[in-house]
């Protein structure tokens, strides 16, 4: 299991797209990320302008937190890793490594609930 107490930020223009896929949906404040990690990257795609917050771990473990930034369909933040951080177990230590005590799992996806 990587190292969760090594969290870092990443730019969002470094994670490896084709690697990462949903793992969960998180209630987070917005401004208690941007307290606590820095200013979202933001991020355009065909569907949306997304507030970013990327992190990586010693050992290749990457994932982002993103929601779309002007109509989020959820009050939360969607999650997504690579398949080192895939799993329902991995989901919930990275909610804790966040260092937001308020910060809470929602949902997993049935996927990485398997």
């Amino acid at each position: 299991m990587p190292d969760f107490a090594g969290l870092y930020r990443i730019p969002d223009g470094e994670l490896p797209l084709r690697d990462i896929r949903y793992l969960a949906l998180v209630q987070v404040d917005l401004i208690a990320l941007y307290r606590r990690w820095g200013r979202p990257d933001v991020g355009l795609d065909s569907l949306a302008e997304w507030l970013c917050f990327a992190f990586a771990l010693p050992g290749g473990g990457v994932f982002v937190f993103q929601r779309e930034a002007y109509n989020p369909p959820t009050p939360g933040f969607l999650l997504s890793a690579n398949q080192v951080l895939f799993s329902a177990d991995a989901a919930q230590r990275l909610v804790e490594a966040l260092d937001i005590p308020e910060a809470a799992l929602i949902e997993v996806s049935p996927e990485a609930a398997v």
